[in-house]
């Protein structure tokens, strides 16, 4: 079995792929324990009783106090589908950001470990690294990511956007999300929006309204356009899900399934995800 590791910047890009994945290409989501994910993610026979992903989730909360105890350490594994044809999981980490290199290495390093020591069920895994252009925009993203990585994986003197690498631990490729070729910043809620605005087109116009009209220069909603489009997505969500964040807006029951299936970011990050250059050459 193979493993591709998502590594996304927030629980909203963690759904959107996991959602891109389903609606795109059909996989299905991991719903059974963590002990039976495949290993070294769930418990290795005969040797651990717990896998790697169990054993991230272990820790002391003796000298935290309540509120930080209540949220996991990142990065995190948040979410796994599968592609039963050739037998491949898809394993989503939350990184809490772009910038924890060294928290996200770490956890690669986990892995790497874990399939060296063996047998386990995946014999080979890729690391998709999923970033937001934001300001900063494509080019210096893809520099900052080479910058950042390029200690654990030796040469990503080669690595581009929507391209896969086979470095000296892994194969690694790194997708980044822009508006449009001709203006190559903004985030995933550029995408998202115009899903939103096609899936409740009343609800959507009024949300713009709404936020549109009254925010004001001080309001965290006035920051950046990342900001208002996030007050937009989660405004027209609530009368479907009344106090829920934008994670669960865009979720399993949120908007539906046929909006990724059209969504031009979807099909170009599962074409991506796919398109990992396997030893056994199952590539699709």
């Amino acid at each position: 079995m193979k493993a591709v590791l998502v590594i996304c910047e927030g629980r909203h890009d963690t759904i959107f792929v996991q959602r891109s994945l389903g609606a795109v290409a059909g996989y299905t989501w991991f719903d059974d324990t963590i002990r039976r994910l495949p290993s070294p993610f769930g418990s290795v026979p005969g040797r651990s009783p717990k896998g790697l992903v169990a054993r991230r989730m272990e820790r002391e909360v003796d000298d935290l106090n309540l509120l930080k105890a209540a949220f996991p350490v990142l990065p995190q594994y948040d979410s796994a589908v599968v592609d039963d044809a050739t037998r491949t999981l898809f394993v989503m980490v939350r990184a809490n950001g772009k910038n924890h290199a060294d928290a996200v290495t770490e956890l690669l390093q986990e892995v790497n470990a874990a399939l060296e020591v063996g047998p386990v069920d995946v014999k080979e895994y890729a690391a998709a690294f999923l970033f937001d252009a934001n300001s900063q925009g494509l080019q210096d993203t893809l520099s900052a990511f080479r910058d950042s990585y390029q200690q654990h994986f030796k040469d990503l003197s080669t690595a581009d956007h929507a391209k896969w690498v086979s470095t000296t631990t892994c194969h690694a490729g790194v997708f980044v999300i822009y508006r449009s070729a001709a203006e190559q910043t903004g985030t995933l809620e550029d995408h998202v929006e115009p899903m939103v605005a096609s899936a409740w087109p009343r609800h959507h116009k009024a949300a713009r309204a709404f936020v549109d009209n009254n925010r004001q220069a001080g309001d965290a909603a006035s920051r950046n356009d990342a900001a208002r489009l996030k007050a937009v997505i989660t405004a027209s969500g609530q009368f479907r899900h009344p106090g829920h964040p934008f994670a669960t807006v865009i979720a399993h029951d949120g908007i539906p399934a046929v909006q990724f299936a059209q969504c031009e970011l979807s099909r170009d990050l599962v074409r991506f995800l796919q398109a990992v250059p396997w030893r056994d050459g199952t590539t699709r």
